[in-house]
């Protein structure tokens, strides 16, 4: 059936308003008269402002870009309020598909404003012979965003969710006084939108055959989008160094800092007259836009030396900033000038970093329209489908586990009563590091050797699926763990096209989120019942989770297993069923 004649997209803007903060919600409603909608084609659009009081560079989480906005989805029959989907961690399963789902990740990383590798770690392994157990290598993973795999070494400015919004460029010429317009390259953010796919069953998104979504028989919809909450959406940018274009630092703090110039001494500042002491000079190799350096106008930034008149911390805001090239010898050198809202004392080996580091940074969504795919399907099919008694989407429900720190054994019980279930996924996330600033590991999760994973079985209806655990450390086991994996997306309709990063040493160890994972009921014809079936995952651990990897300790973690399973809303003239 061609959609195109017969189809227009229809905006929909929220019942509550056009503009959002987090934790907030937005509801939709989507009326019966609207008809049918090609949920695969739908979409949420939105303008995504950064609102850090310090004004603070920010990117989205390297995995789920701008899907990490969405904290859970609610959808409700408008006729008689009956809940027919619910979404909670809708943000980290977005993450999970963005890696495993795209093979080439450049659409999703200008609409959905992801990582451009799109993945959890970086694998790298440690000098060794392989002879025995001394001296053999040892994979060590690194979180993408970290300082040892910096994510916008070449384009910082290009990945920020918000945009630093710049203009023509440079101050040329030598002994530039600072009343020309400095503002062109580093002025406050600026909106920048994004368009993010509803991975919805009653949309289609699961399963092999797509369906139109009858709006019409669930006699209308009610969409409520609940928003995130700050520290699952903003992402903190490690910067280049003032010394040098490839280092990478966090500016967190005076240890951390961004190298620059001495504050009023010939070298740095010649010919800048009366205004030297509200300059700051940045001259790292080819660092070329401000943006390099994540600061924008009106950042909050402190100042520190170690030598001179004064070694005492100095706060100050940006109050401009731009590029330009050496001013005494014409040499084209690109570097940065910063200036400072009020005078600095004269200072030497100094450094400069952001102000307020523990200060949480904030997002602000504008312009938000969820945008349907209406579609008006010939008279032979829509008489057919008035008459379907029924509506079948495959879609997840989630379930909690706390794995403590000491344990060497742990069963995790899955109290799941869906009658038509097709696959169980599970997450592990560190508690203590959840929400890190730098690469928050909620999206992340941990991989079997941070863990201490040494076997992995399922107990169902009485009998052991595989019949003997594996291991799923990278050094025993991978294959088959992947194996697994990739049969369990097949059985909810998504064909897994990578499995990680292969290049260098990558293909060693675990580089997209860790999962592991059963399929229960293969083709799309064939469910598993689970109601009686009391379904537990048995786990052991070698090594108690207080011991260090990666630098790193784990501690207390917390299991978030995803079951998928066919849910089915029946249909008559006077009322609408889900049945599980």
């Amino acid at each position: 059936m061609s959609v195109a004649e017969n189809s227009k997209f229809i905006a929909l803007v929220a019942d509550n308003g056009t503009e959002f903060t987090s934790e907030q919600k937005a509801i939709f409603t989507i009326h019966p008269d609207i008809g049918f909608v090609k949920g695969k084609d739908s979409y949420l659009s939105f303008d995504m402002l950064n609102t850090c009081p310090n004004s603070r560079v920010n990117l989205f989480p390297a995995t789920s870009g701008a899907s990490s906005i969405i904290q859970r989805m609610d959808i409700f029959s408008l006729a008689n309020g009956q809940l027919l989907e619910s979404l909670t961690n809708y943000n980290l399963w977005c993450g999970i598909e963005n890696q495993y789902m795209e093979e080439d990740n450049a659409h999703s990383q200008l609409k959905n404003g992801t990582d451009p590798e799109c993945r959890a770690y970086t694998c790298a392994q440690t000098a060794g012979t392989g002879v025995d157990a001394t001296n053999s290598k040892i994979n060590v993973l690194t979180e993408r965003g970290y300082a040892a795999d910096p994510r916008g070494t070449l384009d910082l400015g290009s990945e920020l969710f918000s945009q630093i919004s710049s203009g023509s460029g440079v101050v040329s010429g030598a002994n530039q006084e600072l009343d020309v317009d400095t503002e062109m390259c580093a002025k406050k953010f600026a909106a920048r939108k994004f368009c993010i796919p509803l991975k919805s069953g009653i949309f289609s998104h699961f399963g092999v055959s797509e369906k139109l979504t009858p709006i019409l028989l669930f006699g209308g919809l009610r969409i409520e989008i609940t928003f995130a909450e700050d520290k699952k959406v903003m992402t903190r940018a490690y910067v280049v160094d003032g010394s040098s274009a490839t280092a990478m630092v966090k500016a967190d703090s005076i240890a951390n800092g961004i190298a620059v110039d001495d504050i009023a001494t010939a070298a740095a500042n010649g010919g800048r007259g009366a205004k030297t002491l509200k300059t700051i000079v940045i001259t790292g190799t080819n660092i070329t836009d401000p943006a390099d350096l994540g600061i924008v106008k009106g950042a909050s930034m402190i100042l520190q030396g170690t030598g001179g008149s004064d070694q005492t911390e100095q706060a100050f805001t940006v109050a401009h900033a731009h590029r330009e090239f050496t001013q005494t010898d014409g040499t084209p050198t690109a570097r940065i000038v910063l200036v400072a809202s009020a005078n600095l004392a004269a200072s030497t080996g100094c450094k400069i970093c952001f102000a307020n580091d523990s200060t949480q940074s904030t997002y602000k969504l504008k312009n938000v329209e969820l945008k349907v795919l209406q579609v008006i399907p010939p008279q032979g099919i829509m008489k057919g489908m008035i008459k379907e008694s029924q509506f079948d989407y495959i879609s997840w429900d989630c379930f909690l586990d706390n794995l403590p720190l000491s344990s060497l054994s742990h069963q995790s019980d899955i109290t799941s009563v869906a009658s038509a279930a097709k696959s169980i996924f599970s997450h592990y996330i560190s508690v203590s590091s959840e929400n890190e600033k730098y690469g928050q590991n909620y999206y992340n999760g941990q991989p079997p050797h941070r863990t201490f994973l040494q076997s992995v079985q399922y107990f169902i209806n009485n009998k052991l699926y595989p019949l003997k655990a594996y291991n799923p450390s990278a050094k025993n086991d991978k294959v088959v763990n992947m194996n697994e994996l990739v049969k369990a997306f097949k059985s909810i309709g998504k064909d897994v096209k990578r499995l990680g990063e292969c290049r260098a040493g990558n293909i060693c160890d675990y580089t997209n989120t860790y999962l592991h994972a059963r399929e229960l009921a293969r083709g799309e014809q064939f469910v598993y019942n689970l109601k009686d079936a009391e379904p537990q995952i048995r786990l052991t651990f070698s090594n108690s989770r207080d011991q260090a990897v990666d630098g790193q300790t784990c501690g207390n973690v917390r299991m978030i297993h995803f079951v998928f399973s066919v849910k089915t809303i029946m249909i008559n003239k006077d009322n609408l069923q889900l049945i599980l």
